[in-house]
């Protein structure tokens, strides 16, 4: 048994040629199936009298899989042969290579063996080289390649293509058995082909000719062994099956693929001798052309041929064409990994706009993770007081499946949209995953049709594709830009309003957060006007530009982008010290916001008041905690709250060790003092040896180690600590219980019944 693919640019007579080589195998008194893979599903229409059979793909789409029958999709064509075509999307949308993947699938899965026959052909689209047109050249299926070609450039273009492939699939054996050239009568078609087989070391198994008996016996829906037996054309057929016959018998006729380079390749074909040079030069940043010994070496390509012309020079003879490539004139600079994908992102930031709805156009596995993290966030961290109902917003799934990766999911996606906005939701997000980008799935034209059925609704695409447009932080981003489109910039300012930008998501700790920064603007008697986009709705969006001032949650890059974003779009004005940590912290900022809003206006009765919190809470704690010894180790510089506490408390910090963390940390020297020494570049090694040498009581650090050291006590810093003055007295009541306890738990001695 052998399994062939034969591989040609789509329009070249491959269908033709696949159709007459398996009558005559057949003639041979071959059991032959013959599989269609190209869209156009019409590979096996000669072996059919011409008519066209179910395809694989429609046959899944339409019929159940418990339900699902090998007959339906299997038929007999001339000389016995069986016929399958896998078919596929309409032009335009879905994606036809994932078709061929899932037609192997469902013809393996309902119990096609191709040990079953002596021949197995695969007929298959040779423009698309992407995974799923590249199926057929797995070694599982194809023992031999044939490649299909006229003397056309672009036709030995998608042949030399298909050589690349094949070379991407080979292990230690030859699998290409060589090229059928089918002539379109072209003046120097021959030739250009000959040159390219012997460039490529490939034998020409066959020259079809341009001949009157292949239209005629297509009119009658025959190949020409039925049609037409003694053509001479038919002949060429049957001498063609009589080689598969014997390389059946003998793999040693299978040729290595070695494709051409893409210069090589014209120079070979069309003779060219000059080349659009694209390196970009400061002065004349556009492409400029070079011929000759003029040249970029960048342009400049060997190959293994004599015969390229003389006007392309060669390169340096240690490099081959693939080592050829096009760099940077500048190193790119470095990227930080990615975070969870664009759309994570974007729906991060609309599913918190509380009287919308979000669609999420992807597969069930996205939008669960995605959705199921959101909720949990939303449920546990939104505020939710006792007796308090508050609607958790629409999260829509369109639950793309496989047949949606084919066929295209546009019509499931509209169907959610109108769904949701028949459900009574007036404004709607669409963000799409990774899949649907892949496909070609045009979200904004499918609100843009929604949007004539339903004029009155706000149906607002948000620009990510999963991975493909960016990580987390991009596609937050976007859809920040997305929820500001509900903004009306015809709104004025009012006194005594602040908006509050960029708060944590998926911190449980922003809704205490919220109310401490809340009490305080109350305090210097302003309001919180619209939360952007914590608790946000519709109305409090739309009166955004109301607030006087704007006010940030944190200083983090996404907060950072969020606030220029806004600044540039609405001219806003922002108050820049996000929200204080910490007692010093806090006092500096009530007083820089007192001065911003209400010149002239004395904070002092506000501080004190805050003082007097602060001081009680010391002096209840301070007792159990002076005099004991602080290891801290931090990511981050930013730690001058937790040290003012350690101090404020009476202990003493014996050493601050800064850890080598991709998320880096403050400036350098931000962190320094004389009472205690700074190490920078510290590691678990230097904290163990640091807790066995300076013996401290207790260890503060942004994790808990995975193996900590005896005879000491571990704490961890906050990474969503408590905003405000009273920050550090909650690390006091946790410190002066967790000291008391002892440093080894009482099990750890437990030996157990002995007797």
């Amino acid at each position: 048994m052998i399994q062939i693919a034969l591989y040609g640019k789509g329009g070249i007579g491959k269908s033709t040629v696949s159709a007459n080589l398996s009558a005559a195998l057949a003639d041979l008194n071959k059991r032959v199936l013959q599989v269609g893979c190209d869209p156009k599903h019409d590979s096996t229409r000669l072996l059919l009298g011409g008519t066209a059979i179910p395809t694989v793909l429609d046959y899944m789409r339409e019929t159940p899989g418990e339900t699902q029958q090998l007959e339906a999709l299997v038929f007999e064509g001339y000389g016995r042969t069986a016929c399958v075509e896998a078919g596929g999307p309409k032009p335009g949308i879905g994606c036809a290579g994932r078709g061929i993947l899932s037609s192997f699938e469902v013809l393996k899965r309902l119990g096609l063996r191709a040990s079953s026959f002596d021949v197995v052909l695969y007929d298959v689209l040779g423009d698309v080289v992407c995974g799923g047109f590249a199926v057929p050249l797995r070694k599982e299926y194809a023992d031999a390649v044939f490649l299909v070609t006229s003397g056309e450039y672009m036709s030995l273009y998608a042949a030399n293509n298909i050589l690349r492939g094949i070379r991407n699939f080979e292990d230690t054996k030859p699998r290409v058995a060589g090229i059928i050239f089918n002539s379109r009568g072209l003046f120097s078609g021959e030739e250009r082909v000959f040159t390219f087989s012997r460039a490529v070391g490939l034998p020409v198994l066959a020259s079809i000719p341009r001949d009157e008996v292949f239209s005629q016996a297509e009119k009658a829906g025959k190949t020409l062994a039925e049609a037409f037996p003694s053509s001479a054309s038919a002949g060429i057929f049957r001498d063609l099956a009589v080689y598969v016959e014997t390389l059946e018998k003998d793999r040693n006729l299978l040729h290595p693929a070695n494709p051409l380079g893409d210069l090589e390749l014209e120079a070979l074909v069309l003779g060219r001798r000059e080349r659009v040079c694209m390196k970009p030069f400061a002065a004349d940043p556009a492409p400029y052309e070079k011929t000759g010994a003029e040249s970029c070496s960048r342009c400049q390509e060997k190959g293994p041929s004599a015969e390229i012309p003389s006007g392309i020079p060669e390169t340096n003879s240690a490099e081959t064409p693939e080592e050829v490539l096009i760099q940077s004139p500048t190193p790119l600079p470095s990227r930080p990994p990615l975070y969870g994908c664009a759309f994570s992102g974007a729906v991060t930031a609309t599913f918190q706009v509380s009287d919308a709805a979000t669609v999420l156009h992807g597969p069930r596995s996205c939008t669960h993770i995605t959705a199921d993290a959101l909720t949990c966030s939303f449920l546990r961290g939104g505020g939710i007081n006792a007796g308090e109902v508050k609607q958790v917003p629409g999260l829509l799934p369109t639950d793309m499946e496989e047949e949606d990766v084919i066929f295209g999911g546009l019509e499931k996606l509209e169907r959610k949209i109108e769904e949701a906005l028949s459900a009574g939701w007036q404004t709607v997000f669409v963000v799409s995953t990774c899949p649907g980008g892949i496909i070609g799935d045009d979200v904004k034209r499918a609100t843009s049709r929604v949007k004539t059925r339903f004029p009155r609704a706000r149906v607002i695409p948000v620009p990510v594709e999963g991975v493909l447009t960016g990580d987390f932080s991009a596609g937050l981003l976007e859809g920040y830009k997305r929820v500001a489109d509900l903004i009306d910039p015809s709104v004025t300012p009012e006194k005594c309003l602040v908006n509050i930008i960029g708060e944590r998501s998926f911190s449980l700790r922003e809704e205490e957060h919220f109310r401490t920064i809340e009490g305080l603007l109350k305090k210097l008697g302003y309001g919180v006007n619209c939360r952007f986009l914590k608790g946000a709705d519709t109305l409090s969006l739309r009166s955004f530009k109301k607030a006087e001032i704007n006010m940030l949650a944190c200083d983090d890059p996404d907060t950072r982008a969020l606030q220029a974003y806004l600044s540039d779009r609405f001219g806003l004005e922002f108050f820049e010290l996000p929200f204080p940590v910490g007692f010093r912290e806090s006092s500096l900022w009530v007083k820089a916001l007192t001065a911003h809003l209400i010149p002239g206006e004395d904070p002092s009765p506000l501080l004190e008041e805050q003082k007097e919190h602060y001081r009680a809470g010391i002096e209840k704690y301070a007792p159990q905690l002076s005099g004991k010894r602080v290891l801290v180790v931090s990511y981050t510089e930013d730690i001058g709250w937790v040290l003012d506490t350690i101090r404020d408390l009476g202990m003493e910090i014996v050493k601050v060790g800064i850890s080598v963390s991709f998320f880096g940390g403050g400036s350098p020297g931000f962190l320094s003092s004389d009472a205690f020494h700074v190490e920078r570049d510290y590691t678990d090694e230097k904290r163990a040896r640091d807790v066995r040498i300076l013996m401290p009581d207790l260890v503060l650090s942004n994790y808990a180690p995975s193996v900590p050291e005896d005879g000491v006590h571990y704490d961890t810093i906050p990474f969503s600590p408590q905003v405000g003055f009273l920050s550090g007295l909650e690390l006091a009541k946790r410190w002066s219980t967790l000291l008391r306890l002892p440093v080894t738990e009482g099990w750890k001695y437990d030996r157990g019944d002995e007797s």
